[in-house]
């Protein structure tokens, strides 16, 4: 990444059909990044780079699940265990501040390894640790695309995981829990991509690209405020992705980002 921010550009297929787009990466081109990642430990060095070229103008999604044991091998093979990344979300935290940094609990899966119950009190433990070092965070249940489906199948028919679909209400009420743990904790909680839920749970809909937030926190940059979402229920603003599907080496069960 740092050899393309050098240059001032990069190249990269468009997902479905493959034309390659040059995107400027030129630092007046660029109003902010937003990075997503379960694991940014590799990536300290590249953001202390990217820090001296746009002057910090960042917003990390940090993904942190707490899966355990069998969960842990079997939804997110290549992710660091829960204290490693919290040291990890540490280090951002001294680099950065608190305010740039998004904690997901995300997706949400209910399973025979991760039931309700389980999920819930890890939520709470980690909300615990993580509401003085984040600014926020988002939830969002697990979407089966037919890739994932197809894949969760599969390891069904091993044995050894059962996903179960919950219901509308009981989705419901798992997140007017998670909005209860986070009041009391004073960490703003929001939905992704889940309004007919939040709405009935009592939790704002998010912005994951938050071009009214990105302002905030870097009042000097002038930012595009337009909704653009991906998907249904997307609350992002307009921005453009320069990330590629199938990089990634989590090797996570329900994303629908790799093979």
């Amino acid at each position: 990444m740092q050899a393309q921010v050098r240059q001032g550009y990069v190249e990269l297929p468009q997902p479905f059909s493959r034309r390659i787009r040059r995107v400027d990466l030129n630092p007046a081109a660029v109003g902010a990044w937003v990075f997503w990642s379960k694991n940014y430990q590799p990536f300290l060095s590249t953001l202390d780079f990217l820090a001296g070229v746009y002057h910090h103008r960042f917003l990390f999604h940090y993904t942190l699940n707490g899966f355990h044991a069998e969960a842990a091998r079997l939804l997110e093979p290549g992710v660091p265990p829960a204290e490693i990344s919290l040291a990890t979300l540490k280090e951002l935290l001294s680099r950065f501040g608190r305010e740039c940094i998004s904690w997901r609990f995300d997706p949400i899966i209910f399973s025979n390894l991760t039931p309700y119950t389980e999920r819930l009190e890890t939520f709470k433990i980690l909300a615990e640790k993580l509401c003085d070092l984040v600014g926020r965070c988002h939830i969002s249940f697990v979407d089966l695309y037919g890739k994932v489906a197809r894949r969760l199948r599969a390891v069904e028919s091993r044995g050894g995981l059962y996903c179960q679909k919950p219901s509308l209400a009981e989705q419901v009420a798992f997140a007017e829990e998670l909005r209860r743990t986070a009041q009391a904790l004073r960490m703003p909680l929001y939905t992704c991509c889940e309004d007919a839920i939040g709405a009935q749970a009592g939790i704002t809909p998010g912005h994951c690209v938050d071009a009214i937030l990105l302002q905030e926190l870097y009042p000097g940059v002038v930012l595009e405020a337009e909704l653009r979402p991906t998907r249904h229920g997307c609350g992002c603003y307009k921005s453009i992705d320069i990330g590629q599907y199938n990089t990634c080496r989590h090797a996570c069960l329900y994303c629908y980002a790799c093979r």
